[in-house]
């Protein structure tokens, strides 16, 4: 209160000090200084502090939780999953070139019971080097010796199938024997099947 002796005058001061003394419902203070401060203002701030300090627990809560945690172990499990995916896929990709080569084989050296034929090549003696497979000429040379009985004969009749002497398998004769065909073409021509 002392800021008002200059405004007040000493008299004047000395009556509003007197009369003031021992009032708890007014208090004076000089807002030009900046040391008050309003009760809205004040209670904002008392609730951002108090969103602040939830917000900051909630933050040390979730830390806690990883801390520990391998970031480095987590990185290698992702490279290893994501080889075993590329390692996975390209074995299924060999498998369908596999079937499709086992197929079109089937498909050159017609026999009575496709399923029993393709269930007796050794899947895993087959290599695949980009879209050609190797060492289907093999196994099926043996299968052919084995099971000769099995394959149709090359002697102009049907092979004991009781056709009309036709192609075998209803290809046209004008079509390119699926044994010489690339994969492409021959994917083209197994949809066309």
């Amino acid at each position: 209160m002392e800021f008002l002796k200059e405004f007040l005058g000493d008299e004047l001061y000395a009556q509003v000090e007197a009369k003031l003394k021992g009032n708890d419902k007014i208090k004076i203070a000089n807002l030009a200084s900046g040391e008050y401060v309003s009760k809205s203002k004040y209670d904002d701030k008392v609730a951002e502090l108090a969103t602040a300090n939830t917000t900051i627990g909630q933050l040390k809560e979730a830390a806690e939780k990883y801390e520990g945690t391998d970031i480095d172990g987590l990185k290698t499990q992702l490279a290893n999953t994501q080889t075993k995916y590329d390692t996975d896929t390209k074995k299924l990709m060999d498998d369908i070139k596999k079937r499709d080569a086992v197929d079109a084989w089937l498909d050159k050296h017609p026999t009575r019971h496709r399923n029993l034929m393709r269930s007796q090549f050794n899947y895993e003696k087959l290599k695949v080097d980009g879209d050609k497979v190797t060492g289907i000429d093999e196994i099926g040379k043996q299968l052919t010796e084995a099971y000769a009985d099995m394959f149709n004969n090359d002697d102009g009749g049907d092979g004991g199938q009781g056709g009309d002497g036709g192609m075998s398998h209803g290809r046209n004769p004008k079509e390119k024997d699926p044994g010489e065909m690339s994969m492409e073409e021959y994917k083209a021509w197994r949809e066309k099947q």
